[in-house]
This record gives structure tokens, sequence and C-alpha cells, in this order.
């Protein structure tokens, strides 16, 4: 029988991982043997029993370990049943096994090595295996743990409880405590040194041994006996020594996690050498955070994907919108794993969706600086990723470097149109320049609108990309934030579907061509450099509710060929302090991207006079308009307020609006053509229907006449043989529209006809 830790194998590289767990096994093998001889003759010597242990137990451990060393020492050998082809009778059979037996049986050397002796065997056939190439995932992480001898032992002693399940009953004996079937600290420190054992000798041993194992193990430390702390390895770890896709995520927590590299191509186009360059310095003086700040699709994961790729690792990104709404325990229990993830998987760790609600700072600044901590202390490279600028030194007194990425500019944005539109097929009324100039997006945003475009050219079953199309993709790219704060109106009437007086036509005309000739003006005359601010349109429009103020919006959108989003202001007005301002400057910064309408719907809820009454509500009031008056004026879009009463505004918005327009109180002719204008040219009128009369008669303005016309249309559908709307069903609508704005009608309102609604 061969000594497989004599010198003659010193120098012997293990051949693969199973070798070197097999020695491992072996070592924590011997050492329960010896452990477990030794409580034998206590009881031999009558010197008593053990605590919770009995005799036969004992003897079952004994042999289990008995039994693996024997095929340790005797790997790759002839064994009896391969031999029992010689035997002729089954007395030499039975002869053979019994000699076999005495030839296993375990040798008792008279100085036997120790467990740190055979440790320090395994540990240069390790060292030989690496420098071979061999690779050897469980000895490379203990190094990388900076694990001695007694970690390391430790740690596969825990392994060996957790994936052969015979040696439940043994460490159990080990133990003495039928409850523990799995190693404890000290338990494995009994085992490492043997008859030398005791706490005080084997604390620092322990102490370390403890901390280098939390970083990967999911252990219960017990704070008044921390080395009665039971070593079992979960799932993970095993999956990552042993499985067969060591690298995947833990499974616990993939609703979070994700694997940021994936071995791409990176996009040469996203390469900004003097970020890259700034990234490679910081981290060459020791920084271990970064933050980068950019919209969305401005390159901030490339660069995390480039460092990655010039330092050979990996990058594990971290969606904390999701996982920082949890308590306090779950969130620091993820972040542990995935500290261990990187460690494992040799990677950085990248912070994504990095936002909050004001009142939630504090709560979010005492995550990222749990973050921080966790990951920086195993030396992990950490990313945080945010669009707004985050108060780093507020969240952590490590040293960190922020690297911000404006939106390209036009130029720049040209240039990835032109990259990104290689492999589409567009029609030949698509122009990337004015694509360019129209959507302020980041390179990932436009790259994400071609590809939205190709998919719904598929959808209409076009071959090449029209402009309608690849314009619809781009509009596709719209924030979420921004359709949580505004809503969608689709722009579909024109000035031929409104009624106005010459003058609100001809103010609205003049309005629209300093959007259409803004170009010619401000680039082609060069007027930017006397009006480098304010050149978007505003305009105020104020009047009677009812009057034609929302539809006119419409009117401006569908002009000029742009989407129009309602901004629904009950949610952008928010109790929280500073929370309503920021939602002004999101949803003017997103509207900028995509060039759309902005209409702002009975605005003096919050445009309203500034006072100075000293107020604490007031200074907030004051603050929001203060914003609005700035983001209104320097919105390079079209932004449209409407208000039912002007003399709520705060004065100064007056100066800033460009067109200010009046909707006045219809007249008689104007409410005639209101009627005429309104009801659809399909209905079917009655011959006694007199519209005249009904402008003339009833001052109405343009949304209490829409309700009218459509509230007699039902009445003449649901009417005896519903072939006409006659005259009695536009009274009867009248009559109800009366009664729902608190109106007082009498008899002689509605002479000569007033016999048809019963009066």
């Amino acid at each position: 029988m061969l000594n497989r830790f004599d010198d003659a194998f010193v120098q012997t590289p293990f051949r693969n991982q199973g070798e070197y767990m097999e020695y491992l096994f072996a070592c924590v093998n011997m050492a329960m043997d010896a452990h477990l001889s030794r409580m034998k003759r206590v009881f031999a010597t009558g010197q008593g029993g053990y605590k919770n242990v009995l005799y036969p137990d004992l003897e079952v451990a004994a042999d289990i370990c008995a039994e693996r060393i024997r095929n340790f020492q005797h790997m790759g050998e002839e064994t009896p049943a391969a031999q029992a082809g010689d035997a002729e009778n089954l007395e030499d059979l039975l002869m053979l096994f019994d000699q076999f037996a005495e030839e296993t049986a375990p040798e008792k050397p008279e100085n036997p090595m120790t467990a740190a002796e055979q440790m320090q065997v395994i540990a240069r056939r390790a060292e030989a295996a690496l420098e071979s190439g061999i690779p050897l995932p469980f000895y490379e992480l203990c190094r990388k743990l900076d694990m001695d001898s007694f970690a390391i032992f430790c740690f596969a002693a825990g392994i060996l409880a957790s994936t052969q399940t015979d040696y439940a009953g043994v460490f159990q004996v080990v133990n003495e405590n039928g409850a523990l079937s799995a190693p404890t600290v000290e338990s494995a420190a009994k085992l490492y040194f043997g008859g030398a054992f005791s706490i005080a000798g084997a604390y620092g041993e322990m102490s370390v041994c403890l901390e280098r194992l939390m970083i990967v193990l999911d252990l219960h430390v017990q704070g008044n006996m921390p080395f009665s702390t039971v070593i079992s390895p979960d799932k993970r770890i095993i999956d990552f020594l042993f499985g067969k896709t060591p690298m995947r995520l833990d499974e616990n927590y993939t609703r979070f996690f994700r694997m940021l590299t994936d071995g791409k191509a990176l996009d040469p186009i996203l390469a900004n050498e003097s970020i890259l360059e700034a990234m490679r310095i910081s981290y060459g003086e020791g920084v271990r955070i970064f933050s980068y700040i950019g919209d969305e699709g401005s390159g901030r994961k490339f660069f995390v994907r480039q460092f990655c790729q010039e330092q050979g690792i990996r990058a594990i990104s971290i969606n904390c919108k999701k996982l920082f709404v949890y308590d306090f325990q779950f969130v620091e229990k993820a972040l542990w794993a995935a500290a261990r993830e990187c460690i494992l998987m040799n990677a950085c760790c990248c912070l994504d969706e990095l936002m909050f609600r004001e009142e939630e700072k504090e709560k979010f600044y005492g995550y990222m600086d749990l973050a921080f901590g966790k990951l920086t202390a195993q030396d992990i490279t950490v990313f945080a990723i945010s669009r707004e600028k985050l108060q780093m030194k507020e969240i952590t007194s490590e040293e960190t470097t922020e690297l911000e990425l404006p939106t390209p500019g036009n130029q720049e944005r040209e240039d990835c149109w032109k990259y990104f539109s290689k492999e589409y097929s567009l029609g030949q009324d698509v122009e990337l320049a004015e694509m360019a100039t129209k959507f302020l997006f980041t390179p990932g945003k436009i790259k994400a609108a071609l590809k939205n475009a190709r998919s719904l050219a598929a959808m209409d079953k076009d071959i090449l990309i029209p402009r309608k199309t690849l314009f619809q993709g781009c509009y596709n790219q719209m924030s979420s934030e921004l359709t949580q704060k505004a809503t969608k109106v689709k722009a579909n009437f024109g000035f031929e579907d409104i009624v106005m007086n010459s003058d609100q036509r001809e103010t609205l005309e003049h309005a629209i061509d300093q959007m259409n000739f803004r170009k010619k003006v401000y680039d082609n005359w060069n007027y930017n450099q006397k009006y480098p601010y304010g050149r978007g349109l505003s305009i105020l429009l104020f009047g009677a509710p009812g009057t034609g103020k929302s539809m006119c919006a419409q009117v401006i959108a569908h002009e000029l060929n742009l989407e129009l989003y309602r901004v629904d202001l009950s949610k952008v007005i928010d109790k929280y302090v500073g929370e309503t301002e920021k939602s002004i400057s999101m949803i003017f910064r997103e509207a900028k991207k995509c060039n759309v309408v902005l209409f702002f719907d009975e605005c003096d809820t919050l445009f309203a006079k500034r006072s100075d009454d000293g107020g604490s509500n007031q200074a907030s009031n004051n603050n929001k308009t203060a914003l609005l008056l700035q983001e209104v004026e320097a919105y390079d879009g079209v932004s449209v307020l409407a208000t039912n009463y002007k003399h709520n505004i705060d004065p100064a918005f007056f100066r800033r609006m460009k067109y200010i327009v009046e909707f006045q109180f219809p007249d008689v002719e104007t409410r005639e053509m209101l009627w005429r204008t309104t009801i659809p040219k399909g209905t079917p009128l009655g011959e006694d229907v007199d519209i005249h009369f009904l402008a003339e008669r009833f001052e109405f303005v343009g949304g209490n006449i829409k309700n009218c016309i459509l509230n007699a249309a039902f009445l003449a559908a649901a009417d005896g043989d519903g072939k006409e709307v006659c005259m009695r069903h536009y009274l009867q609508a009248i009559r109800y529209e009366f009664v729902k704005v608190g109106k007082v009608f009498t008899r002689a309102d509605f002479e000569p006809y007033a016999y048809m609604v019963g009066l």
C-alpha cells in the first residue's frame, strides 16, 4: 500500500479538481479517524463516556472513516472481485477476501503525519497543478480569500458533510450532538489540531477561519458562541465548485442580478477616449468606486464593459430600483450574495437604476453606503449608474470618480444614425440629418429606435423603413417617466376643424411659423449668437371653459406634425418637498429629447401668482412657479399653457410667453358656425332643425354645443324609428345642458318650440 502523502508525491501535480478534493477529504477522514480512535480509548479505559454519544454509533462512525481511508489508500488497485475468477472453489474465494481485508486495513504508522503537515503536501501539489495549467476551482477560491491551511481544512469538512449523506452520523458523533450533522468551527479545530487542541491555543486560527468563511458561506454566527457556528456550504457554492453550470448566478437573486458582460463585440461608435483614459488613471490610483451620470443609452454600461474587457473580468449588474424597496435585512443579504458572486466569477459590480424619491433619500443613501461597504471590503470595483448626479460625499467616505456622459451634439448624433443604420434598409424619404436634429437621442436610443422601426415596418409589410415609421420608432423611445406624468393626445384636428376669429388664426399661424422657419433664422441667418436662450415656442391660451383651448393645442401639434402630451398636474404636484420640482424638470428634459408639444391644461393650478407672505408653503409654491418660468423659457420645443382664469397667473408669465391668445365667448355668428361645423356631415337632420335659432337663442360655448349635438344624436337614435335627428332632440339636449351647468331657463327661452320639450 502506498503512502499518498509520501515525499515521492510532493512535487507531482494533481491531475484534476477531483483528485485534489479526494486528498482534502482523505485528510479530513484521517483526522476524524484519529479523533474517533481517541474517543474509543476513553470508552475502553473506563474513563467515562461522552454526552449524547452511544458506543455503537461511535463504532459505525469509525468504520465509515476507516472504509473511506482504505478506499483512498488503494485508489487504482485491483479489488478481490476482479481476482475472483482465479479462485477454484468457495474456500479459496473466502481466503482471498480475508487476505485482501488484512492487506487493506488502514496502517497505523508510528509517527503519523498531522493534518497540518498533510495540508502542506496538498498545497504544494496544488501549486504545481496551477503552474501546469490545471484548474483547481476550490483551491483558487481559497487562495483568493487568503485562507490558511486550517480554514481550507474546515471548508473541506463542510463540503464533505454537504455532499455525502452518510457523514451526517459521523459528524453527530464528532460534535457530540445528535442535532449537528455538519462540522462546527470548534469541532473542525479538534480534528485538525488533534490531541494538542485547546481553545486558547487555536483561538486565533478559528477566528480568522470564521472571518474568511463568512465571505462565501451563509453562516449563522452565534454572537456569544461564535465557534459553535455550523459550516454548511449552500447549493450555490456546491454548484460553483462541482456543478455543470458554475457561472450561473445565484438562483435566489435572479430577480435582481444579471450578467452584464456577454462577450459580444462593443460598438466603437460609443468609445470616448477621454472618459476611458480618465477611468484608467483613477483605477490605477486605487479608486474602486465610479459614478456614471447620463441618460438612458448614453453609453454608461458600455464603459463598464470596456473596463471589464481591458481587465479580463466580468461584470454583474444589480437592479437597485427593485432591490432597495425591501427591508434592510433582505437587502443586506442580497448585497452579501452579490459580493460573493463577484468573488466567485472574478467580476466587478454595477449598481444600476439608481433613483429615489425625496422622502426616501435617507433610506436610499443608507443602502448605497451598505452596498459600497460590502463590495469594496472585498476589493471589488463598483460602478454606480444613475441619470442624475448623486451626492457621493454624503453616501460614502471612500474615494470616488464621477464621470458625466452628456447627450451627444448634433454631428455626433448624425454619425450615430449613420453607423447604426448600416444594417437597415431605409426609405428614400428618410434623411438622417433630420433625425439627428429633431430627436436629441443618445446612441442607445438611436439604436433602439431603428430596431423598433424595423419591427413596425415588418408589421406593415414594408421592405424599406419609411420616414413615418422611423418617426414612430423614435416616439416609442419616449421615457416611461414622462408617460407616467403626461398623457399622449392624438392630434387629429387641423385649422379646418376649429372655429376661431381671424385674429386668433393669424396669431397661431405666426406662432407655428416660428417653428417651421427656426433653422433658417437661427442657423442660416446666425441669430444663435444674439439669441442663444429661449428659442422655443411658448403659447398661453386663456378664456372661458369650453371655448376651444384644448382643441387649439391639438391644432398646433397637428400643423407642426409633432406629438402632443398633456401634462397630468395631479401626478406632478407632490406633497413632499422637492418632488414637484423634480417632476417638472424631468418632464421638460424628457420632452426635449423627442421634441414633443407639452400641454399644461388649467395651468393656474401650477403657475399661481407668487407672494412674500413668509409662509413655508408659499415659499414652496414660489419655487415651483420660478422653476416653471425657467423651464418654459429654456425649452427649445413647443409648450402650450391653457387657463380659465387669466388673473390667477403670475404676471411674469405674460412677459415670457411668446404668444398669448384669448378665447372670447363666441358671438351669434361664431356659435352658428360652431353648430354647423360640429354636426357631422353624415347626420340625418330633420327638416325642422333651425340651426340659426339654436345659435341665436342659446349662448353656449363650443364645449356645450358639442355636448348638445352628441346627446341629441343619442336621443334621436333611441326615439321611435330613429331615422332623423329633429329639432326636439336638440332642444331636449339643450335643456339637459342647462340643468347640468346650473342655468335657470323658462318657457320663453324655448319659444316658439317650447311645446317640443314639454314646456
